[in-house]
């Protein structure tokens, strides 16, 4: 695989062009790579898809995500993802339809290229809102306007359902497939799991837009649902992506967070401060899966008793992981002179995400099995269909996720059984460290499920961990308090982005009118990253001023118990700052 990558970033170069005057220039030229075969073009498709991806992981969507914080703000996109996308990957795609479209002896190989340009397709209307869709490959255009959301999602989940259909375990056969058989010869076992692909990404956009188009989401999720086996039944299903350790199929992440200097020492992507408080609320062992201890433990003050005294200890020791703050600035109306965790912290303070993550060759998760199951779980409890409980599905997505991280049954067991994680319990939470968000979680069971799939989209998944938030708004997020160019509507705080703005050398200049077009089927005045798209429930964003904040450290205090004979019994060095 690892030759067959490298080949294909030279094809990808040598078939794509930039662009010159107008869209239209995104289209592909359908006199390029006449004889190339479908499966070496779809590599590099493949390639090019998970290299944005993964660039846009670090620098924009895991700080959406809030669990890890590469940045510490949140910022408006790049021109790299549209070009990228639009050229590299749909542009080619469309060139081997042009070329094989219709033939039967390519029938399986076309499908799979048309899921993999729905896939694309999701990932920018769920970026943008309104893009070029039906019009984006005419090449006889010189404006081209925009789809609205709703058209676009219609169609990818009707081609979706096609591209399963068309699948024939008896047709042809790929020669290569680096997302299911990316080390031995491919077999019709592959292409079975091309559709639980097809049928997953299908199921996926039809929850996501439950909110603006109800009745066809049902339908979607009623039909996937009507055939279990269709869909992925363990993580020998999961759709990956896996580099190479050659110079030029190497990870994204391995180059970018090991070989740049930009994101080592202070930058290094680190724990969410919020996400971090999840994990300490519901002694969630993954805290120790997703992150590591920190370099330099940073020492707490804490009151503590003693079993052989009736004395109060106020002592300081260190604990192993800490969470860097989303709100680092204190809002003047909060009145807080000292903020959380301040003092003398370092970078190294932080907890950093595992080396294993940007090893060189480490695989880039598209879809995992525990995700499939939280979306059935989700399924079943809104009526439309599947074969088990609704718990059920709950349950196996935690376990799949635990066993993904090598997490033992029986932590998995013990986590379940507590109150809130548990089905239909509700379970106290520990303050955010400035008091003003709760991580209690109710007896309600959506809530549930949302919790766990927001967790287990860690730490690929950054992208559909922002589309799951934007379509539930399950979680209280805490602002950004030194937003940088990105205020938002306050000016001194951000919230986070609903959308992306639109390009502005790679679309704006180049196709003004479709532009234009474009923000008008937005429904907003301009083209902002705070219009709400279709997707997203009608909220309103806090006003963080106005809100009761105070420093709250309950989430980290006692870690090793309550006395200081426990800190003795694990070998933890305490200093005594006083007595009472």
């Amino acid at each position: 695989m690892k030759k067959t990558i490298q080949i294909l970033i030279v094809l990808l170069i040598s078939t794509t062009f930039s662009c010159t005057k107008n869209f239209t220039t995104l289209n592909t030229d359908p006199s390029r790579f006449t004889t190339t075969s479908p499966e070496s073009v779809l590599t590099g498709v493949y390639l090019q898809t998970i290299n944005q991806m993964e660039t846009n992981n670090i620098v924009y969507l895991w700080e959406c995500s809030h669990i890890v914080d590469p940045s510490g703000r949140y910022l408006g996109g790049n021109e790299s993802t549209w070009t990228t996308m639009y050229i590299n990957v749909l542009g080619n795609i469309e060139q081997i339809k042009k070329l094989y479209a219709g033939n039967p002896g390519y029938t399986n190989r076309m499908a799979i290229a048309d899921m993999w340009e729905c896939y694309v397709f999701a990932y920018l209307v769920g970026t943008y809102g309104p893009i070029p869709y039906s019009n984006a490959f005419n090449t006889s255009l010189t404006v081209v306007n925009y789809d609205d959301e709703n058209t676009i999602y219609t169609s990818l989940l009707s081609r979706l359902k096609a591209d399963a259909a068309a699948i024939k375990l008896t047709g042809d056969q790929l020669t290569t497939d680096v997302i299911f058989s990316p080390t031995g010869t491919p077999s019709s076992a592959n292409l079975t799991q091309w559709i639980k692909f097809a049928n997953t990404l299908r199921l996926r956009l039809a929850l996501r837009v439950q909110h603006n188009l109800p009745a066809l989401a049902a339908s979607n999720i009623q039909d996937v649902m009507s055939n279990e086996s269709m869909l992925p039944t363990s993580d020998a299903d999961d759709a990956k992506f896996t580099y190479g350790s050659a110079t030029g199929s190497q990870s994204v992440y391995y180059l970018q967070l090991n070989q740049s200097t930009t994101y080592k020492g202070t930058a290094t992507p680190v724990m969410s401060d919020y996400a971090f408080t999840y994990f300490r609320s519901y002694n969630d062992p993954r805290l120790g899966a997703y992150f590591l201890p920190a370099a330099t433990p940073y020492n707490i003050t804490d009151t503590l008793t003693s079993v052989n005294t009736s004395l109060h200890y106020i002592v300081t020791y260190p604990i192993p992981y800490l969470g860097t703050p989303k709100s680092p600035v204190m809002l003047s109306q909060w009145g807080i002179i000292t903020p959380p965790f301040s003092g003398a912290i370092i970078p190294q303070n932080f907890s950093t995400m595992p080396a294993a993550l940007s090893t060189m060759a480490a695989p880039f998760y598209i879809t995992t099995y525990a995700e499939v199951c939280f979306m059935k779980a989700e399924a079943k409890l809104n009526n439309n269909g599947g074969s088990q409980t609704a718990d059920a599905y709950y349950y196996a997505g935690i376990n799949a996720n635990f066993n993904f991280w090598k997490l033992t049954p029986a932590q998995a067991t013990a986590y379940e059984a507590q109150n809130g994680i548990k089905w239909g319990t509700a379970g106290r939470g520990f303050n955010y460290d400035l008091g003003f968000i709760n991580t209690s979680i109710p007896a309600d069971n959506a809530t549930k499920i949302w919790i766990q799939e927001w967790l287990n989209y860690y730490d690929d998944g950054a992208f559909d961990a922002w589309a799951l938030q934007r379509r539930t708004q399950n979680l209280v997020l805490p602002p950004h308090t030194s937003p940088g160019n990105n205020p938002g509507e306050n000016g001194t705080y951000s919230n986070l982005n609903d959308r992306w703005f639109y390009p502005v050398q790679s679309e704006v200049y180049t196709n003004p009118v479709g532009y234009a077009n474009g923000v008008k089927l937005l429904g907003s005045p301009g083209d902002y990253v705070f219009t709400h798209l279709k997707i997203e429930p009608d909220y309103t964003t806090p006003d963080w001023t106005t809100v009761n904040a105070f420093v709250d450290y309950s989430f980290v205090d006692k870690w090793y118990g309550t006395t200081i004979e426990s800190l003795t019994a694990q070998g933890i060095k305490y200093s005594v700052v006083s007595t009472y």
